[in-house]
């Protein structure tokens, strides 16, 4: 490991991505322009992942493995937060994939413009190569400006096109040190909850366009699984995400309009909840638990609340009368 301070430190999640790993790491270690160190936390992998991370650090001083229990990737995340010297934080999945020059886009951007968070652009992939010319992710940031993230959330929130993927975002470390930035343990969906914490705070942010991510569309990953309990899980976290949402809404220095905005992005989340109960969990005692949650919680008021059009009135609607339904 260099004794200097790194451009970048990449914290990478492992758990059971064998298959995938050595391609993902050596997307991130070929990267040219930067200096790098790679943070990559075993988190209780069942496969030979950590072997392969072991290899490739034998390899590679940049490397650094750290291996745990089982305890999940906001978890594993952390760790990563509390070990990186980098100027930079980026964040990589094991079986994901990186473009040549994304990080020094990226960075370069970031010091350019005096920015504390830079947004890229993403595409997905089923298998290496990937396209020549893939689909971005996204398409309606304020490409080419600099602004505030409540400014950002009030740009894509209404079009469904906000970035909560960690995997595109880069962020000054000092930044994150400076506001305890963590990840909430034990949630499901907490790329939601950090991206909110992320847009509340940040005075600068700024946006490449061109697709440098590669999300492999992995229909092993954790929210694919089919099991009643990992379901039930991702239901949990939606919960969690609309509490964080309506909690940042109602708070008496969120000026209107952007409440508004927040509250229209927890209408969305309630209708993922939704989709995820009528559609994946079967299991009647945990479908009557979750419905009973939400309507104790208050949430189909703020999802009404929320509503800016028909459809939306209507999502929330739906919501009352199937999880009062459920909840019976």
């Amino acid at each position: 490991m260099t004794s200097t301070r790194p451009d970048v430190s990449v914290i990478v999640p492992v758990y059971d991505c064998e298959p995938w790993l050595e391609a993902q790491l050596r997307s991130v270690l070929d990267q040219e322009g930067v200096e790098l160190e790679v943070i990559a936390i075993c988190d209780g992998a069942t496969d030979g992942s950590l072997a392969v991370l072991e290899s490739i650090a034998a390899r590679d001083a940049r490397v650094r493995v750290v291996k745990q229990e089982n305890r999940g990737v906001s978890a594993a995340r952390n760790v990563g937060l509390t070990l990186a010297r980098g100027e930079w934080i980026v964040f990589a999945d094991g079986d994901d994939w990186m473009k040549p020059g994304a990080l020094r886009s990226w960075i370069g951007h970031g010091r350019e413009q005096g920015l504390d968070v830079v947004i890229g652009n993403g595409f997905g992939f089923d298998a290496l190569p990937p396209a020549v010319d893939p689909q971005p992710m996204y398409a309606g940031q304020p490409w080419g400006e600099i602004c505030s993230g409540t400014t950002w959330l009030e740009r894509t929130v209404p079009g469904d096109d906000w970035v909560v993927c960690v995997w595109l975002q880069c962020v000054r470390r000092e930044f994150v040190e400076k506001h305890s930035l963590r990840f909430e343990p034990d949630v499901v969906h907490e790329d939601i909850i950090w991206s909110l914490q992320l847009a509340l705070r940040v005075q600068r942010v700024g946006f490449v366009r061109e697709p440098f991510y590669g999300y492999r569309r992995n229909p092993l990953s954790i929210t694919n699984a089919p099991s009643p309990a990992a379901v039930a899980r991702r239901a949990a976290g939606y919960l969690r995400v609309i509490d964080a949402l309506v909690a940042a809404a109602l708070d008496p220095r969120t000026d209107r309009h952007l409440s508004r905005i927040l509250l229209r992005q927890a209408n969305r989340e309630g209708g993922h909840l939704l989709h995820l109960l009528r559609k994946r969990l079967h299991d009647d005692a945990l479908r009557k638990s979750v419905a009973r949650q939400f309507l104790r919680s208050g949430h189909f008021r703020a999802m009404l609340k929320g509503a800016t059009n028909a459809s939306e009135v209507w999502r929330a609607l739906r919501c009352w009368r199937i999880y009062t339904r459920f909840a019976m």
